[in-house]
């Protein structure tokens, strides 16, 4: 419990693939290591983080005092059939489960005030905790406005309808749900993370009559064809709809990329 202030701490929880289910595992912990960059900067040192996967990266000994990895051993690594909607429900039963152990996990250890479910993909800006810290008032910050990195070209775009892209988009306060003592079946569905879409955690949220922060400052970015996501194949499979894709994006390019990746952790 040392080290952080009870009027806001914040627990970031990262579930990350297993290596059976990766397409490429290499790839998959460049990625997670990029993230961990983004969190390792942060101007305020107020937060956890735990990383829940099956399987260790091998970089992880090198990670912040402030970050750690948690074995996973509730559930073995989803088992990919033919199925793609199958697939898809297998992938998603592991993710949040992951998360809500890194609740548990986290819970058990340190007074976190506010959760935060991060892929382990994508990136926060370096006053994210700061930001969540001058909003802790709220039950909830959703955020609505943030970035789009497609990492094969260094492009980032604008984005005013971030929540309903990427799931790196809610932080929750603690007092807005119970942690359950045990993980077993659904028990996921305890959380927000587990038992809401991103598309409508706002909507969830103000239904509840919750107080809802959402924030001007672009503060998480969404990274895209980095060879893990599904929108690589989804988005984008002809060489027709790649030229599109590529007009739309240089189109939204922003200024000053340089600023922006270097607050985001991409460059040095």
């Amino acid at each position: 419990m040392k080290n952080l202030k009870e009027k806001h701490a914040l627990g970031i929880v990262i579930p990350l693939k297993a290596r059976s289910v990766s397409k490429n595992w290499t790839t998959t912990c460049q990625n997670l290591d990029a993230t961990l960059t983004s969190i390792v900067n942060q101007t305020d040192r107020n937060f956890r983080c735990v990383v829940v996967g099956h399987d260790k990266p091998p970089f992880f000994d090198k990670a912040s005092e402030q970050i750690e990895f948690y074995q996973f051993t509730t559930m073995p690594p989803p088992e990919v059939g033919n199925n793609e909607s199958e697939n898809q429900l297998k992938y998603e039963a592991d993710r949040c489960t992951k998360i809500l152990e890194g609740i548990v996990h986290l819970n058990n250890l340190y007074p976190i005030t506010h959760w935060y479910a991060l892929d382990a993909d994508d990136l926060i800006h370096k006053d994210f905790v700061k930001s969540c810290s001058d909003l802790s008032e709220r039950d909830g910050i959703i955020f609505d406005r943030g970035y789009f990195f497609f990492k094969n070209t260094g492009i980032i775009n604008k984005s005013d309808s971030f929540s309903a892209y990427c799931g790196s988009s809610a932080v929750i306060s603690s007092s807005t749900f119970d942690i359950p003592k045990s993980i077993e079946g659904q028990s996921f569905r305890a959380t927000p993370f587990g038992d809401v879409s991103h598309v409508n955690m706002k909507k969830h949220m103000e239904k509840q009559g919750l107080s809802i922060a959402t924030p001007e400052e672009r503060l998480v970015m969404y990274v895209r064809d980095n060879g893990e996501n599904i929108s690589n194949a989804a988005y984008c499979n002809t060489w027709d709809r790649k030229l599109k894709k590529t007009i739309k994006m240089l189109i939204k390019t922003q200024g000053s990329p340089r600023k922006i990746k270097k607050d985001f952790g991409i460059l040095g």
